[in-house]
């Protein structure tokens, strides 16, 4: 199994064409198994910038809220200041818990929505279990990208570290531009490749073909997203 995870990244073309033909939902518990056991270690490790990210928001939402007076203000800022830096607390155990079950919930997303692209635009169809197991192993840049990112975000006391066309810093922060581009990173895309190199043995389809669908899928996820995370920053700074 361990030569298979890391084959994934090295050796994508044979290792998926092993993963579609004889993997089962056992053994995509691996990938996603390191990618929650990382999430948990990198909440832990980040957990100040993680409050201070919060605390930031926070004071940004009231300060931007008119019918708020000053001294319900500092009401608020008090409570909640005890709650987000608790590092023992219920706050603490969501971080943790919510930052785990968050890999399973969007490999379960991209593997529904990729299956149901890919059964329209490929011409065969499969059932969402075989495209889990193969976006499962998909996700697996993810790790080198929590290796890559945690120890930067930790030694340089910044949680907003990008390995994409967010570090050019367009548009301001919470923009629908700035959204998207923050989005179009190289983790993301390899995760789409892998995820394409897969499909080639699932649907009997060409790179190319496979690597069109999914790319569109992406995109318009990510305009999608980018939108609403534009639209509640507006609601929020209103």
């Amino acid at each position: 199994m361990f030569s298979s995870l890391v084959n994934t990244l090295t050796a994508p073309k044979e290792t998926f064409e092993i993963i579609s033909k004889s993997y089962g939902l056992k053994e995509a518990l691996a990938p996603l198994s390191i990618l929650m056991f990382l999430a948990i270690v990198s909440s832990m490790i980040l957990f100040d910038q993680i409050a201070d990210l919060q605390w930031d928001q926070i004071q940004q939402s009231l300060n931007n809220n008119s019918n708020v007076s000053e001294e319900q203000k500092q009401e608020i800022l008090g409570s909640q200041y005890d709650r987000i830096y608790s590092g023992s607390g219920s706050t603490a155990i969501f971080i943790y818990v919510s930052s785990a079950i968050s890999w399973p919930v969007r490999v379960l997303f991209w593997s529904l929505f990729s299956m149901l692209f890919s059964n329209l635009f490929l011409g065969s169809k499969n059932k969402l279990g075989k495209v889990f197991i193969v976006a499962s192993f998909s996700y697996l840049p993810s790790v080198v990208e929590y290796l890559v990112k945690t120890p930067i975000q930790y030694s340089t006391d910044n949680m907003m570290i990008f390995t994409g066309l967010g570090a050019f810093g367009i548009g301001e922060q919470g923009s629908f531009i700035n959204n998207f581009l923050s989005g179009v990173d190289i983790f993301a895309i390899w995760r789409v490749y892998l995820t394409a190199v897969g499909f080639t043995f699932l649907y009997n389809s060409k790179i190319n073909d496979s690597l069109r669908v999914l790319a569109i899928l992406w995109i318009s996820s990510l305009i999608i997203f980018s939108a609403m995370g534009a639209f509640f920053a507006g609601l929020g700074g209103a």
